[in-house]
């Protein structure tokens, strides 16, 4: 008993002295901001993120890809369908849990069907999650990286406006990331709350992506612990109270799901989460790449902060040390990911933004400890990350317009260049800490400001992007109910359609991969043969929406008839009668 009572003791000296050393990793090197500059900082910690995240939630269409059909389901589930099993046009669609589509629907149900509302869930669950970085940084001690990883959150470009497009990845982010850092915040205090927390929220996020949040967030710890070299933290992990927790959470809809849709457990389970993994999901409507594949994604995900990744970097002549726990913990929470992520066969440009709250909150406390003096290389990540950002101001939107050119680019380029040049000078000539503070602000108020052109660029793309103008050519073009038929293409092509329509529209002779499954499960009228399409045309008039390219190949399946064309970029809509 002695024995006992004596390791459990060196245990709890163990454990305090960790967190001890983990607690001043975030410990500021600096003194605390006055009352005047600390207001200033929670105003850009608060209203920065709040713009770069919500504004423009209207500002241009629902977008015909994976947008489309989630705001979709999200519709249907208001419209009557089920919220066990999604229904996508009118047919089963179980390749994600739920989670997104319930929430989207809430947010539809509470403000009205349109897009704004749609995207508000992505937009606020990384609004949340940037406050979650700020709030936890200063719970930790160190005001000033909470700060800096809000603001860089809320300010890389991609991430915001990948925040403003309805897909499973912003909230998953989110949800992953409140579960990581309540572990960590359990792990560094032994609060049992953080620790029932984060089951909650893993659960969430199980509930949203599937299984690949278990093993991102058991990887993710189970490296961390590695790193620390603690044999007693992997004990932890099976506390009872909190996988009862994660059962009950993340269990229940898949069972059932499992008792009321045919076919769910191969699909899901099987097809989803390992075939995917492997590249031999079916059918295949997924990207490839090589192992290298996210590492210019990376650094493109996090501009115009991508420069300020060198300060991560081993100082040249520093004392070999080991990084302090929560430092450990960012480490693992970048490399799990992008292993994990390079490993799979399935990729996609968004995947890896799991990965950033960990990098974040990582350059945050660097950039923290950074500033007590002025720095060369801070001078030069500043104004290359300041250049960037102007840049953005006038390349991004162009870029999305088609309009930039080599030499247009050369130019933009150079102009970066002799920013970077004397904002390197700049930087330098600052003596207080609040001025470089104030300096590093200001490439996030820039950035921020880029989101407005850009917005506005894509609007300019929606007549290419989304069936909104289709949905009004046939708005103004009254025919039956039940007379609009898409022709083969849905998904990249006119998922949005059912959306702006409001009902679902039936396919003829569908190629959608997505619907596969749904088609073959209960097809109702939602997937048609070319056969019922002209039993349908013989009944009365019908609009027949296609892309253009498909007129021909169209008119000879519909055989002899006249036929009015409107089109919109290049999409057609063909009116005909019996």
């Amino acid at each position: 008993m002695f024995r006992k009572l004596f390791s459990r003791a060196v245990a709890a000296s163990q454990w305090w002295r960790a967190r001890a050393v983990a607690t001043a990793a975030l410990a500021p090197p600096v003194a605390l901001p006055g009352v005047g500059a600390a207001g200033l900082y929670l105003v850009a910690v608060l209203v920065l993120p709040a713009f770069c995240f919500l504004y423009g939630l209207d500002a241009f269409p629902l977008r015909d890809n994976n947008e489309g059909l989630y705001a979709e389901i999200a519709r249907e589930m208001l419209d009557g369908g089920s919220y066990v099993v999604p229904h996508l046009n009118g047919v089963p669609y179980i390749e994600k849990p739920p989670l997104l589509y319930w929430l989207c629907a809430l947010s539809m149900h509470l403000l009205g069907p349109t897009p704004a509302a749609a995207r508000l869930v992505s937009a606020g669950a990384m609004l949340l999650l940037s406050l979650g970085l700020f709030q936890f940084c200063r719970l930790h001690g160190n005001f000033r990286a909470g700060v800096f990883a809000a603001a860089g959150m809320a300010s890389a470009l991609p991430v915001a406006v990948v925040s403003h497009v309805v897909l499973f990845d912003p909230l998953l982010t989110a949800l992953l990331g409140g579960s990581l850092l309540c572990y960590l915040h359990s792990y560094l205090t032994r609060s049992r709350r953080a620790w029932l927390a984060a089951a909650v929220f893993l659960g969430l996020a199980i509930m949203e992506k599937g299984g690949v949040a278990l093993v991102l967030a058991g990887g993710t710890v189970g490296t961390f612990l590695l790193l620390m070299r603690d044999g007693g933290g992997w004990r932890r992990l099976f506390d009872r109270t909190a996988v009862l927790v994660l059962l009950a959470v993340a269990g229940t809809w898949h069972v059932l799901a499992s008792g009321m849709q045919p076919g769910f457990a191969h699909f899901y389970f099987i097809n989803e989460h390992v075939l995917r993994f492997l590249g031999q999901r079916l059918p295949d409507d997924y990207h490839h790449g090589p192992l290298w594949f996210y590492l210019p994604r990376l650094l493109l995900m996090l501009a115009p902060w991508t420069p300020f990744l060198l300060l991560l970097l081993p100082r040249r002549g520093a004392r070999a040390q080991a990084p302090p726990a929560i430092v450990r913990f960012c480490q693992a929470a970048v490399a799990f990911p992008l292993l994990f992520f390079s490993l799979c066969a399935a990729k996609a440009d968004y995947y890896l933004m799991v990965a950033l709250p960990g990098l974040l909150l990582w350059l945050g406390i660097e950039l923290s400890q950074r500033l007590a003096a002025p720095d060369r290389l801070l001078a030069w990540c500043w104004a290359v990350s300041l250049g960037l950002a102007a840049l953005a101001m006038f390349a991004a939107p162009a870029a999305m317009g088609g309009d930039i050119t080599p030499p247009l680019l050369l130019v933009l380029l150079a102009a970066v260049g002799a920013l970077a040049l004397g904002g390197h000078s700049l930087f330098l000539r600052l003596r207080s800490v609040a001025a470089r503070e104030l300096a590093l602000l200001g490439v996030a108020v820039l950035a921020g400001a880029a989101l407005v052109p850009l917005f506005h660029a894509a609007d300019a793309r929606s007549a290419r992007d989304s069936s909104v103008y289709v949905a009004r050519i046939l708005g103004a073009n009254p025919v039956p109910d039940g007379a609009v038929f898409i022709y083969r293409d849905f998904e990249d092509m006119f998922s949005t359609l059912p959306f702006y329509l409001g009902r679902t529209v039936p396919i003829i002779d569908s190629a959608s991969r997505d619907l596969q499954f749904g088609c073959r499960r209960d097809s109702g009228s939602a997937c048609i043969s070319a056969a019922q399409f002209l039993q349908a045309r013989a009944r009365g008039p019908v609009a027949v929406v296609l892309q253009a390219s498909r007129a021909p190949e169209f008119l000879a399946m519909a055989g002899p008839g006249r036929w009015r064309a409107e089109w919109v970029g290049g999409k057609m809509v063909l009116f005909g009668g019996p």
